[in-house]
């Protein structure tokens, strides 16, 4: 795994204390969690013995191996709360790599599980709402959907990547499945090169009424393409309208021109008085 091994170094330590080869002990993992967490921290008191209960009932005979990232302010609550874990960490002194995963997987807060792949891509931020809500690792490793859909209230990374969206509320069932298909297939493509975006529908829903609102667009209105980049210190880019919001290369092209740097930048904000 030389992808992981770049990410968290060469060695990690047992519950016991004991170090081992990064490469070696990950061997064979179907997915690696990185578990942000501290003893000082209520939530990650409570949420710990869950996770522990999954890992050793459900989870670790699917293959999947943890890594504590510890939060913790001294070496000795370290050990005392690693101890109580049957999973590996990441060595204490490693304190500028915490930051750097840290920053590289959006963490804002804990407790906060991070799952990754083979060769150190993420699968998925949300480990901590997944085990909460599926224990038994049903649908481990929780990949999430390559195309989110705001009616669900789902807002996934939209905060964190540059966003293609196609609001369409008012648009019949049929077109909604249809430019679901659009976006799923860019996603798809995306997903080959590069995870650096999100892709969602607007098929209703408060949060598509809010982007509407921050966009200056009418409510409820004819479809629309947008790209909004929250990142970029909310800025927000405005595609096709009407039918032609909803086929596929209408969404192929405004990406093409986004990268192009071919659009208009405009920022997000209050409706205009």
């Amino acid at each position: 795994m030389p992808g992981l091994s770049k990410l968290l170094g060469d060695r990690l330590l047992t519950h016991a204390g004991n170090a081992v080869v990064t490469s070696e002990a990950l061997a064979g993992s179907s997915a690696v969690g990185l578990y942000f967490s501290a003893s000082w921290c209520p939530p990650c008191r409570g949420f710990t013995p869950t996770l522990v209960e999954s890992y050793q009932k459900s989870l670790f005979p699917k293959g999947f191996r943890c890594v504590l990232v510890s939060w913790d302010k001294d070496e000795q609550s370290f050990k005392d709360y690693h101890s109580k874990m049957p999973w590996l960490a990441l060595p204490f002194e490693e304190s500028e790599k915490k930051e750097e995963l840290g920053k590289l997987l959006g963490v804002r807060g804990i407790p906060a599980l991070a799952l990754l792949d083979a060769q150190g891509r993420t699968i998925t931020t949300e480990g901590t709402q997944a085990v909460s809500a599926d224990p038994a690792g049903e649908h481990y490793p929780w990949r999430p959907p390559l195309v989110r859909d705001l009616a669900h209230g789902e807002p996934g990374q939209i905060n964190e990547l540059p966003s293609l969206i196609c609001l369409c509320e008012a648009a019949p069932a049929e077109a909604h499945a249809g430019a679901l298909e659009s976006l799923t297939a860019l996603a798809t493509a995306a997903q080959e090169s590069e995870r650096s975006l999100g892709f969602f529908l607007g098929s209703g829903g408060g949060l598509s009424a809010k982007i509407r609102e921050l966009c200056r667009l009418p409510a409820g209105g004819a479809p629309r393409l947008l790209l909004l980049d929250i990142p970029d210190n909310g800025g927000f880019y405005l595609g096709p309208e009407g039918p032609d919001a909803l086929t596929p290369a209408a969404a192929e092209q405004m990406l093409l021109d986004y990268r192009g740097g071919k659009l208009t930048r405009q920022q997000l904000g209050p409706p205009s008085e």
